[in-house]
């Protein structure tokens, strides 16, 4: 390990040390009182009970609040985060503004977390910025039990860095919440709400409102616009409370704003044009980018404009055909014809099946398996699925399309696999394999479907970062050809 790999890992290692901390206190004292098993997660509560985000904006006052140098806006939600900062980032970039981009977790590179007009921070830097919020922190009295959160300490690290890097607009990605998270604390003019599901429901719940109250509160006393997609009505009420209490204007994908698909199947790409109350947008993309994401994050960056560059039109067209977002619907090999993404439910798994339906289409191939004649090409998944995902949806989405499938864990070994979803498959599809990982399970997959097949890796950002890692795609670009 050269020096400055070794001045990474210490880094890294710091950002970790107030969290191990007041974590050991609160399992020793429960250890001391006979009410904790060692098999268990002390944190594994309400983030209300736990988190406490003041001690990142406490940091941010620390510097002076160095992300008010910028216009920011902040993502939310349960599925898409990532793939909704990437767009919106994306998008202003090629409008010419120089944008900073912070998300989280990383796939492979810890460098991934951090991004100016699509480049990766520096490992030199991140150490240099690091080290300045740690001298910082070393003089806060923090309570016995309290923590500064490894995503606060980041989110400064990335503010600092943007400022320094003179940017017009940062996009900072939320962690699993709002109004308990750290990276909340940022201050910012204008907010996405990504599709919210059930999840983190120890942490966030019990209830689906409960789940929305807490996101909804990326609608801060700053927030002067928020804009969502697809949302159910007890987490769309959240945010229209939420919106009305702050005066922050909320729009919607369907109702302040409407898209249209056109694909072009020739090319591979999909022009979709965004409908609001200041006029039309075009934008060319990639065939693997999902429309609502992409329109929804479109919404955003108009809000952006407006408020940035209120003299300059929005331009025709915009191609973003060059965008990659890592790990996210993302095609890594055409033979066979491989797509990797974070799929863990149905919503997402039906998503993949259009995509699929779509590949059949161009290659002029229809699925005639119903009739008893299958002249498509041979399709194969891997999947890592944890067991508390929704594997029956995602199995009820990929049966009878899917010819082959193979179940893979991951090397995280904090995820919990079984056989649920094993037992599932055998009943319901012509061939289910399991593997230990998923390097043996693409090894197989890749000889079972052949290369004029179509394959899938679906799972867990875990799995999908394994997968990446396997297949050696390089996860620190966002643009074709940089």
């Amino acid at each position: 390990m050269s020096v400055q790999d070794n001045r990474v890992h210490e880094a890294i290692h710091w950002l970790y040390e107030s969290y191990q901390r007041a974590k050991s206190f609160h399992q020793n004292r429960l250890i001391q009182s006979g009410g904790f098993s060692v098999d268990e997660d002390v944190f594994a509560r309400p983030d209300r009970e736990i988190r406490h985000p003041e001690w990142t904006e406490v940091l941010l006052d620390e510097f002076g609040r160095p992300e008010r140098s910028a216009y920011n806006v902040a993502v939310t939600g349960s599925k898409g985060k990532g793939s909704h900062a990437v767009l919106i980032a994306g998008m202003l970039q090629k409008l010419g503004l120089r944008v900073g981009l912070f998300t989280g977790p990383h796939l492979i590179d810890f460098m991934e977390r951090f991004r100016v007009n699509g480049l990766v921070m520096p490992e030199a830097d991140f150490v240099t910025y690091v080290n300045r919020v740690r001298a910082k922190a070393a003089g806060l009295d923090l309570p016995e039990g309290e923590y500064i959160g490894p995503v606060g300490l980041l989110a400064v690290v990335a503010a600092l860095w943007f400022r320094d890097k003179n940017t017009d607009v940062n996009v900072f990605e939320l962690g699993r919440g709002a109004l308990h998270d750290d990276v909340n604390r940022v201050w910012h003019q204008g907010a996405i709400v990504t599709p919210v599901f059930m999840e983190h429901l120890l942490q966030l719940g019990p209830t689906l409102a409960d789940v929305g109250r807490e996101k909804a509160a990326v609608v801060t006393s700053d927030t002067r616009w928020v804009w969502t997609g697809s949302q159910s009505p007890e987490v769309l009420d959240h945010l229209r409370q939420r919106a009305q209490a702050t005066g922050a204007w909320l729009g919607q994908m369907g109702k302040q704003a409407h898209f249209t698909v056109t694909a072009l199947d020739r090319e591979g790409q999909r022009v979709i044009q965004v409908q609001d109350e200041w006029g039309r947008a075009l934008l060319r993309v990639s065939r693997s980018l999902l429309p609502e994401n992409v329109s929804t994050a479109a919404a955003a960056a108009r809000c952006v404009w407006r408020d940035v560059r209120s003299q300059t039109p929005w331009p025709d067209e915009l191609d973003l055909t060059d965008l990659v977002i890592p790990g996210r619907f993302q095609v890594v090999r055409q033979e066979p014809l491989t797509l990797v993404d974070g799929t863990i439910h149905r919503s997402s798994a039906h998503h993949v099946m259009q995509w699929l339906e779509e590949q059949f289409a161009r290659t002029s191939v229809s699925d005639n398996r119903k009739a008893g004649v299958s002249n498509r090409p041979f399709v194969g998944a891997v999947l890592g699925l944890p067991a508390d995902k929704d594997g029956m949806g995602m199995l009820e989405e990929l049966e009878g399309r899917v010819d082959w499938l193979g179940f893979a864990k991951t090397h995280n070994p904090y995820l919990k696999f079984n056989h649920t979803w094993i037992s599932l498959a055998d009943a319901h599809f012509p061939e289910v394999a399991e593997f230990d990982y998923v390097e043996q399970a693409l090894k197989h997959a890749e000889q079972r479907v052949g290369k004029q097949g179509i394959l899938l890796v679906l799972g867990t950002q875990s799995f999908v970062a394994d997968a990446l890692a396997c297949l050696q795609v390089d996860t620190r670009a966002v643009w074709r050809g940089v």
